[in-house]
């Protein structure tokens, strides 16, 4: 029987918790075989557990479909958001600028998912498990395969305030706030992608 990648998916989201014994590779082959694919053990040269596994045909992560697997080796995904606001002369609030820049990672050394959602194409919705290593349980989650270009968005707010100046009698201003929030994205090491066979 051909590959059904909707039975794929549907098997994966069936589960929950700690599915079997809890490793990646357990979810992903279990889904695959069950829906007609070809077993990882088959395609994987020298198959073992520290292999970066095979799963069918390579595809472009800018082509991938849900029921396509990803095999991941030290891959990272950092969005680094930096927020500045910039408020008016003599406002009570002085301008600030933050920065955060959560990471995801996956591969060390292995790791394997299973593509769920495709939001637009390199960035996906994938059901795993295992991560965090020996604890995660069966989860869905966005991870961005190809970067997206660098973004800039400024909004400006309009706003009445009273002045702040030491030893002056306040006075009422008018002024804007403006915010600026800048979003740069890398991938490195961005996983293998096979459609099961």
């Amino acid at each position: 029987m051909p590959y059904d990648a909707q039975k794929a998916v549907s098997f994966a989201k069936s589960k929950s918790g700690r599915y079997r014994d809890g490793e990646c590779w357990t979810l992903a082959e279990d889904a695959i075989v069950g829906a007609g694919g070809t077993s990882s053990t088959k395609l994987t040269p020298n198959f073992s557990p520290a292999s970066s596994y095979v799963w069918g045909n390579v595809v472009q992560a800018s082509m991938l479909k849900p029921g396509d697997v990803l095999q991941f080796s030290g891959y990272t995904w950092l969005r680094e958001v930096t927020t500045e606001v910039t408020y008016p002369q003599y406002h009570p609030k002085g301008d600030t600028k933050d920065t955060t820049a959560p990471e995801e990672k996956r591969g060390l050394p292995q790791h394997t998912a299973i593509v769920v959602n495709v939001l637009s194409p390199g960035i996906v919705d994938v059901i795993e498990q295992n991560i965090p290593a020996t604890t995660g349980p069966v989860q869905t989650i966005q991870l961005v395969l190809i970067a997206r270009p660098k973004s800039e968005t400024t909004t400006r707010e309009t706003v009445t305030y009273k002045e702040n100046v030491e030893g002056a009698e306040p006075r009422t201003l008018t002024g804007e706030i403006v915010t600026k929030v800048t979003i740069i994205e890398t991938v490195s090491h961005p996983p293998t992608c096979y459609r099961p066979k």
